[in-house]
């Protein structure tokens, strides 16, 4: 959940700044310097806010994680900490959730915590393949060149490849999750059957510990009339 709605801010974060209004007037000349100090200020801001949030969390792990993983999503941020000072920290907010959620397995579950890895490697190189295909279509529109032709054909078999494989491995996760299931509740009805045909000792011995008596029998004239 947290990497779709990632990557659809990042989706929409590329969009504006591809965007831009032509009558817009030119921005007054800013120095490198004021630039990069003004980008350090909103890093640190968003930094910041991970700290308060996660206290046990360094958010260069969180830069780091990324970089590594999923790099498109942590170049957003950093367009957002440039063109879009507002909403870089809620940004980097949401790549801290990500990170939390997934660190939180490294010990508690190995395994998952390396599916999850590799997850975030596909969708990312899914994305990026995405943005390519996109882009050169978008070339392709201004004229008709052989080599974008050929090259964008190869990325979408490429992007075919990749959301199969990653589509099977979701099949077969589930399908491993599903005999799990299946075999819980096969357990659950073999210990629901034994429980039934107990069902007079266990009566027995709850009675015995609330009155130190044996279960009563009953006749047929003492049972209780409507």
């Amino acid at each position: 959940m947290i990497i779709a709605v990632l990557a659809a801010m990042l989706v929409l974060g590329n969009a504006r700044a591809q965007t831009t209004p032509a009558a817009a007037a030119p921005a007054p000349a800013v120095s490198a310097a004021a630039v990069e100090k003004a980008v350090q200020l909103v890093q640190q801001d968003a930094f910041a806010a991970v700290r308060e949030k996660y206290p046990q969390i360094n958010p260069n792990d969180v830069v780091a994680f990324h970089r590594q993983y999923a790099p498109d999503l942590l170049a957003e941020w950093e367009r957002r900490c440039r063109e879009e000072a507002t909403s870089a920290k809620a940004y980097f907010l949401l790549l801290a959730d990500n990170f939390a959620a997934i660190d939180a397995l490294r010990k508690d579950d190995p395994e998952e915590y390396e599916r999850q890895i590799r997850q975030q490697q596909t969708e990312s190189q899914v994305r990026s393949l995405s943005r390519q295909i996109q882009a050169l279509a978008v070339e392709e529109d201004a004229g008709d060149d052989p080599h974008r032709l050929q090259t964008r054909q190869r990325l979408k078999l490429e992007l075919k490849h990749l959301l199969e494989k990653n589509f099977d491995e979701s099949q077969q996760r589930q399908m491993i999750e599903i005999n799990r299931l299946e075999a819980e509740m096969r357990n659950l009805r073999r210990l629901a059957d034994e429980r039934a045909a107990n069902r007079r000792l266990i009566l027995g011995q709850r009675f015995y510990i609330l009155t130190g008596d044996m279960w009563p029998e009953e006749d047929q004239h003492d049972q209780p009339h409507d």
